[in-house]
């Protein structure tokens, strides 16, 4: 099977996420995907099997599948479209655990996603001592999504600066933390951070996934509807948000690093 490597959420290489993503021409199973994802080595590895006009897309961390990866959806649209699987002026149908999802590329390589919208609640009574010690700032609100915990800083140098211990986060949630403050600069709008050790991943470098979340929530904050968003991780990474209706419009760009030709025994698959 063909497997891409793909940076995305950036346009220069060794920046924003990594993914693999794996054009698989036959069933695999749960395990072996597992086990390739293991090999990949990278917050997400992508299986993507092509239909008559729609694929099937899957996601697998390290650790686990994921019911929803934004990054790695993107770079298997990109892997798509630089590897001559699909034709570059036709929109994307990928169906998912989270439903249908849609990726376009404009004629500035700029990749469109169409997400659904992802509200947070807020988490009531929730005891944030030891999590303010960790992160030494104060935290403004608390936020709860199905597996995730969502923290609201006051101040953008609580989101840059943060180094949480990661097994105060993994008693947290299932999955991870994410933590947003308010953009001072002119550059951008909000800024992120995505730290998930109980999916094998200490800190996510792009998260499109997590802007599924944030958009709402910063939309209601602002009464604005677009953004430029700002994944403060070593890597550094950046996408344009929109809240539109039910949906979140994720907009990135994407760079390949490399391509190669992966072979399973059949007996392994």
């Amino acid at each position: 099977m063909k497997v891409y490597q793909v940076d995305s959420f950036t346009k220069e290489i060794f920046k924003g996420n990594p993914a693999a993503v794996a054009i698989v021409d036959v069933t695999l199973s749960d395990e072996m995907m597992q086990q390739i994802a293991v090999e990949m080595n990278l917050s997400e590895t992508a299986f993507v099997m092509i239909s008559d006009g729609y694929c099937d897309l899957r996601w697998f961390t390290p650790a686990t599948e994921v019911p929803l990866c934004g990054h790695a959806t993107l770079a298997s649209a990109f892997a798509l479209w630089q590897g001559g699987h699909w034709p570059k002026d036709k929109t994307i149908e990928f169906r998912t655990l989270s439903g249908s999802l849609f990726t376009s590329l404009d004629s500035s390589g700029l990749i469109t996603m169409d997400f659904p919208a992802n509200y947070a609640t807020t988490a009531e009574g929730f005891d944030t001592t030891q999590l303010q010690n960790d992160f030494g700032f104060p935290i403004k609100e608390v936020l709860n999504y199905p597996a995730e915990l969502i923290l609201i800083f006051e101040s953008e140098e609580a989101v840059l600066s943060a180094n949480p211990d990661d097994a105060i986060i993994a008693e947290q949630a299932e999955n991870g933390v994410i933590i947003s403050a308010l953009s001072k600069g002119e550059k951008y709008d909000f800024v992120s951070r995505y730290f998930a050790p109980n999916l094998g991943i200490k800190e996510d470098p792009v998260t499109g996934f997590m802007h599924t979340i944030l958009t709402p929530y910063w939309a209601g904050e602002t009464g604005k509807a677009t953004f430029k968003a700002f994944q403060a991780s070593a890597r550094t990474g950046e996408m344009q948000t929109e809240l539109k209706g039910n949906r979140v419009i994720l907009k990135g760009n994407a760079v390949m690093v490399f391509e190669t030709e992966f072979e399973l025994p059949s007996t392994l698959q």
